[in-house]
């Protein structure tokens, strides 16, 4: 792939802070409504894996 991820938002509910990131990993979920894609990034603040819906896969 070889090309920089841009940075994505997520928010840590723990420490209820958002934080900005391009340290994830794009996973897919299936949900009830389909196939989806969530980035995945570990919080800064309490190390907690948080998620974050990117879309529906292509």
């Amino acid at each position: 792939m070889g090309m920089t991820k841009q940075k994505l938002k997520f928010y840590d509910i723990k420490a209820k802070q958002a934080f900005e990131t391009d340290q994830y990993e794009v996973v897919e979920k299936q949900t009830a409504r389909g196939p989806m894609l969530f980035a995945v990034a570990k919080s800064p603040y309490t190390g907690i894996k948080v998620y974050r819906l990117i879309g529906k896969k292509k």
